[in-house]
């Protein structure tokens, strides 16, 4: 008898029909709502206090430092105590501090060194909370098709709230009885939101092992990925790919304002169509997560991604918009799609008791394109900025494919499962049951 057909709901949205995956999922878009408001409007007003663009990269990097040197504090975090705990804590202190930028904006207070220090604690709070979040995920879902699915919502989400997030910023900026100040408090509403729906997710996340101190938990989760020929490989596998490709994002305004001259409106069309396809790649990633050749399709996707980069900087560079713009759209689908897949496989790569400090070790490679945008931008003010993403590309599938060319057991990443949901589960409540004795 035939297999019964899966429709869109069934394939896609698999994973959403766990009600603590679902929970978690629609409290993180509150998070992901929030981001998109806060960088919004931290880059307005930054601008505004100091009419200096150079002040909107001073406070975009000060939330992201603290995300590239405690990332794996986090890591540790998530491996030694519930993953519940751990982001009912982060998400409690980022609406605190959301809800004081908001009151110190109403009370005329506000100076760029508060911004400042606001976002490094800002920051701080992301790093020690988002390995734990990630963590989460694999003890919900499981470690088979099912985590591929739940990556890829996780990221299709985050692109929604990118499509969509700067233009309701922009209009609740705008309105005379909302401003900045109440669009930081909007920001506050958004990670209670997070705080609640967190609590109210039955799975809690307990660790599998209870690591003891955090200098050596952290030296472990190090040597463990060093060790681990798959996740090295995949963890390699992310850090260039953002380090080099993902930067294209940032230089669109040299390319709307310069070869084309197209200004805020031509920005504007540019990012959407690269949200776009990257919701649309994520989208793709979540229905073919029963596809069992992971590690051959995240090839095709890593290779597409840096040619289609190659291909919108070299007809750029020919002043041929129209021509590039399909390029743009298979680069932010292939791209977006590509990462999803690689955060899956090194979930599914990695040991129960290891997923905190692993994922610790990925954020600090996620958090490194805030710091190579400016090396790639400088270079783009000599070369010129499509040469530079042309170049970008290139490099982006030559890597990609030379990895999988040279780790010999690539093709089989993806393809073993971890250990079930229940097994995990009796580990956790045998390390809870342990945590009595400390």
């Amino acid at each position: 008898m035939a297999e019964p057909r899966r429709g869109f709901r069934d394939t896609t949205l698999e994973s959403l029909h766990i009600r603590d995956f679902r929970t978690l999922w629609l409290g993180f878009m509150g998070s992901w709502t929030g981001m998109q408001f806060q960088q919004v409007a931290r880059g307005y007003l930054a601008y505004q206090l100091t009419g200096s663009a150079f002040a909107i990269g001073v406070v975009t990097l000060a939330m992201g430092l603290p995300r590239i040197a405690l990332s794996p504090v986090g890591g540790w975090l998530a491996d030694r105590y519930p993953k519940q705990t751990v982001v009912v804590a982060g998400s409690v202190w980022m609406a605190a501090l959301s809800a004081l930028t908001a009151v110190l904006y109403m009370t005329g207070q506000l100076t760029i060194e508060w911004l400042v220090v606001i976002g490094l604690l800002q920051g701080t709070s992301f790093a020690f909370q988002m390995p734990a979040r990630q963590a989460w995920t694999p003890q919900v879902v499981g470690t088979g098709h099912l985590l591929a699915n739940a990556v890829a919502l996780n990221n299709a989400g985050m692109n929604l709230t990118r499509v969509a997030g700067p233009a309701v910023a922009g209009g609740l900026i705008s309105l005379p009885r909302v401003g900045l100040g109440g669009t930081f408090l909007a920001v506050a509403v958004c990670w209670t939101w997070v705080t609640w729906s967190a609590l109210r997710v039955h799975d809690r996340g307990l660790p599998s092992a209870r690591p003891r101190r955090l200098a050596a938990s952290v030296t472990e989760g190090f040597s463990y990925v060093r060790n681990s020929p798959a996740l090295f490989a995949l963890m390699s596998l992310g850090f260039v790919p953002l380090a080099v490709g993902m930067p294209y994002i940032n230089l669109m305004p040299a390319v709307a304002d310069g070869p084309f001259h197209g200004g805020a409106t031509l920005l504007g069309i540019l990012l959407s169509i690269g949200g776009v396809g990257s919701l649309c790649g994520t989208l793709l990633v979540a229905s073919l997560s029963r596809y069992p050749k992971r590690a051959t399709m995240q090839l095709v996707l890593g290779v597409t991604f840096g040619l289609a980069l190659a291909g919108f900087g070299f007809f750029v560079d020919q002043g041929q918009l129209l021509t590039s713009i399909p390029f743009l759209f298979v680069a932010g689908l292939a791209g977006d799609a590509y990462m999803a897949l690689n955060s899956s496989l090194i979930m599914m790569s990695t040991e129960p008791g290891y997923y905190g400090r692993v994922m610790g070790t990925y954020m600090v490679a996620q958090s490194i394109r805030p710091i190579s945008v400016m090396p790639i931008g400088a270079l783009g003010d000599v070369v010129g900025v499509p040469t530079v993403i042309l170049g970008a590309g290139m490099v982006v599938a030559a890597f990609v494919a030379l990895v999988a060319r040279l780790y010999p057991d690539y093709r089989k990443i993806g393809s073993t499962v971890a250990p079930a949901p229940a097994e995990v589960a009796e580990a956790a409540v045998a390390a809870e049951v342990a945590a009595g004795d400390d």
